[in-house]
């Protein structure tokens, strides 16, 4: 039997589901009255961004998108709009020389006409807008449209450019956004209205403030997908997906590490035995030489190379100094990983190996600057017969010169007594 208080529970639950259905309905009115593009697939940021979806009530597998194929995070360089047409897309993570891949997501428990829409945003959780925007092939106001449709629901995005916004002007387009969405807010029945001088002058403070926390050396791609409503209409717009972050390859942070070479890859496990490393381009304050150790269970030692800011040359070269190993009395070879890490965002370089020797001990030290006796024996017979040897070449050199004087001499007494000679 129904209780009184089942039934009060349900009422309530039933006012808050319609109330919350009346909202977003309200929501899309106001937003498709005051924004110039109405309610189809190009919908504005702000909806994008704010406009929270209905929860799935129904025992059907939930529709959403997954990326399938990350944009690589390194190796790509923003451009500027001096610079013409896009000079290649991001590429994918899996990309390599012979094969390449790029960003692709696929629309899961779906099947039909549905529009995919790419922007670039922050890295701030949640994200916003990015000022940056995207350029190339089906890209139009900054975004990417792609339709799909068919049994294959997978988007790929080959020609995906993002340009490059100068700081100069981050300041006007986050105030001109701003300006846009107060005129949302504000638009009622239609009549627009421009804010007033204050009001002008707090939304620009607003703009300066974002501008300077905003970064513009990092991006990440967000895909939302809009499936058709009764009408046609691709207004049913699903969770969004965003993208690991995309660094500009042009940003001192964002360059790959690489290890190009060590001179030399053992040392004593006291450590204190200076190493030269050539690498790719580092920041001398943001860099790290990491010594560590692994086992089944993850991580058991690590230890950071000795090195100043003045050590590092000309961002490519790194003199430092090996760490001491956690044991320094070892009695067999160990052996270790080195890498590179930037202490910003943790990113690593290819390990490198790297072997620690047992420390040589005072009576070995001594024992090999001792002469061995039989080296010692075999060092001065080799000295006494070099010396046999210059005794005997200077011999016979002695004996050349006093034999080619005395010819030189008979030569000279003949050509005196000559008849032909003159007298």
């Amino acid at each position: 039997m129904l209780k009184l208080s089942d039934f009060r529970s349900c009422t309530r639950f039933a006012t808050k589901t319609v109330r919350r259905d009346t909202c977003l309905k309200e929501v899309k009115m106001e937003f498709s009255s005051c924004s110039k593009v109405g309610m189809d697939y190009p919908l504005s940021e702000e909806i994008m961004n704010y406009l929270e979806l209905s929860p799935n009530t129904t025992h059907e597998p939930c529709k959403h998108i997954k990326i399938i194929e990350q944009p690589r995070q390194r190796g790509f360089r923003f451009r500027y709009g001096c610079e013409g047409p896009t000079h290649g897309g991001v590429q994918g993570a899996s990309s390599e020389k012979n094969k390449k891949t790029f960003p692709a997501v696929e629309i899961c428990n779906y099947t039909g006409p549905a529009r995919v829409v790419v922007q670039c945003v922050t890295v701030d959780d949640p994200p916003l807008l990015h000022v940056h925007s995207l350029v190339g092939k089906q890209c139009e106001n900054g975004m990417c449209v792609v339709g799909v449709s068919g049994p294959d629901m997978t988007v790929s995005f080959p020609n995906l450019g993002i340009l490059h916004v100068p700081r100069r002007s981050v300041v006007d387009i986050l105030e001109e956004r701003l300006v846009q969405g107060w005129r949302r807010e504000h638009c009622k029945e239609l009549q627009h209205r421009d804010p007033t001088d204050r009001e002008r002058d707090r939304l620009h403070r607003a703009a300066q403030q974002c501008a300077r926390a905003l970064d513009l050396t990092v991006v990440r791609l967000m895909f939302t997908v809009y499936l058709p409503d009764n009408n046609g209409n691709f207004v049913q717009a699903l969770q969004p997906a965003v993208s690991s972050p995309i660094y500009d390859s042009k940003a001192p942070n964002a360059s790959s590490l690489k290890i190009v070479r060590m001179d030399r890859t053992s040392g004593s496990a006291a450590g204190g035995e200076e190493v030269f490393l050539l690498c790719d381009k580092v920041q001398k304050d943001d860099i790290q030489v990491r010594f560590y150790q692994e086992n089944d269970d993850g991580t058991c030692w690590e230890a950071f190379g000795k090195f100043g800011p003045t050590d590092v040359h000309r961002q490519y070269a790194i003199v430092f100094k090996t760490p001491r190993y956690f044991d320094p009395y070892i009695t067999q070879p160990t052996s270790v990983f080195v890498h590179l890490r930037r202490r910003s965002d943790g990113e690593t370089s290819e390990a490198k190996p790297f072997i620690y020797f047992p420390q040589k001990t005072g009576k070995e030290r001594s024992h090999r600057k001792r002469k061995n006796p039989d080296t010692a024996e075999h060092d001065r017979s080799r000295v006494s017969n070099g010396h046999l040897q210059g005794l005997r070449s200077h011999k016979r050199n002695q004996q050349y010169s006093l034999a080619h004087g005395a010819k030189q001499q008979a030569t000279t007494a003949a050509s005196l007594t000559s008849p032909t000679h003159p007298r």
